[in-house]
């Protein structure tokens, strides 16, 4: 195997132009309110929940709505979120004939609707999106921008910046993972398969940004530490960071000064959490293996499905370590049918093993990655 070096890697990884260019499908926005004094008419058109499977989140399908004579397309999003503002589950509206739903929501949108009020969102002439009147959202473009403004305060506006390419865009949510190439950290004693002797196991440092443009959760900068010779990733807490609320926050432009300031805080933690990461090497789990993956499977809720892809990845290594576990689980979550979300909650699993204590069995992995001294008691005897 010959040497990875990025000009390999970049046809696997975004620019931040590309990242741009999927954050604009869904920008800028503009609103339409909907109240009970509102002449609203959906039109679906029969079999337009046939392909809904197939589609993203952010592609049109065959469902209108017309609000006070003007008559607009729906994304997915929007079409499923229409419904769902009334009870109308997304597998009900996939299962059922269009007619009924129809019905269903010209009587919420009207005589149903009571004193409730939405934005209808629109992208362009597209409806993306129903949301309470009160949330006012967050640019991904702007954020974005802020980010990369952060990362060249810190290594200088010439420095390269490359995404992951497991972008997540949609008016639920968005995912964007920037990394710093020269920020990088050769992790030593890994003893991995996909790393050819004699070369470097190099990570890079990044940035996880978090996003919901219609308010559905928090927004958030994040440690992002990225592994070159797999492409997988792990996200990692820092608690001097935290996420923005807009509750005790607000909903105002401060969100953007916010995000420049803990890409910053952010970046300067890197050196620790590479620490975390070159400990996990150490930590050797040989004979309670079982054990600490049953641990974390319990404490993190992993599906049962994901539960074997983790194992038959770890029956391949020579060296089994908690840095072994740790790249089995976000190995998994660079699978190509990989729903985003459950991809997202595996990196988390990954870049949380670093400081997690699993103790089944007395099979310890100690917090910090903290070694003892030689003449110490194993810690993962059982006796």
């Amino acid at each position: 195997m010959s040497t990875v070096t990025l000009d390999q890697m970049r046809s696997k990884l975004l620019s931040v132009e590309d990242v741009a260019s999927v954050l604009s499908t869904t920008e800028p926005l503009s609103s339409v309110l909907l109240s009970s004094d509102t002449k609203t008419k959906f039109r679906l058109v029969p079999g337009w929940n046939e392909d809904l499977d197939g589609a993203g989140p952010t592609d049109s399908v065959e469902a209108y709505v017309t609000i006070n004579g003007v008559e607009r397309q729906m994304t997915k999003e929007a079409a499923l979120a229409a419904g769902a503002q009334f009870g109308i589950t997304g597998a009900y509206a996939r299962k059922t004939p269009a007619a009924l739903i129809e019905s269903h929501l010209d009587y919420w949108y009207t005589g149903g609707m009571g004193d409730k009020q939405f934005n209808a969102l629109t992208v362009g002439d597209t409806i993306a999106a129903f949301t309470r009147p009160t949330v006012t959202p967050f640019s991904n473009l702007n954020l974005l921008e802020q980010s990369v403004e952060g990362i060249q305060r810190r290594y200088g506006p010439d420095v390269e910046i490359l995404a992951d390419y497991k972008v997540n865009n949609s008016l639920q949510r968005t995912d964007v993972r920037l990394i710093v190439p020269e920020a990088s950290r050769t992790i030593v004693g890994g003893d991995l398969k996909d790393v050819p002797s004699g070369e470097a196991d190099l990570w890079s440092a990044g940035v996880h940004l978090t996003n919901s443009l219609i308010g559905k959760s928090q927004t958030s900068v994040e440690a992002y530490l990225f592994r070159w010779w797999c492409t997988n990733g792990a996200t990692s807490i820092l608690d001097a960071v935290g996420t923005w609320s807009r509750r005790s926050d607000g909903q105002g432009d401060d969100v953007y000064v916010w995000a420049a300031q803990a890409v910053d805080e952010v970046l300067g933690g890197m050196e620790h959490k590479f620490d975390e990461v070159q400990a996990l090497t150490s930590l050797n789990v040989a004979g309670n293996t079982a054990d600490v993956l049953r641990e974390i499977f319990a404490t993190y809720e992993v599906p049962v499905s994901q539960r074997e892809q983790i194992t038959e990845s770890l029956l391949e290594s020579e060296n089994l370590t908690m840095y072994a576990i740790m790249q089995a689980i976000t190995q998994v979550a660079n699978g190509t049918d990989m729903d985003p979300m459950r991809a997202d909650r595996l990196m988390r699993i990954g870049g949380a093993l670093p400081t997690t204590t699993f103790d089944t069995l007395k099979a310890k992995v100690w917090a910090e990655g903290h070694k003892a001294d030689p003449t110490a008691p194993n810690p993962y005897a059982i006796g």
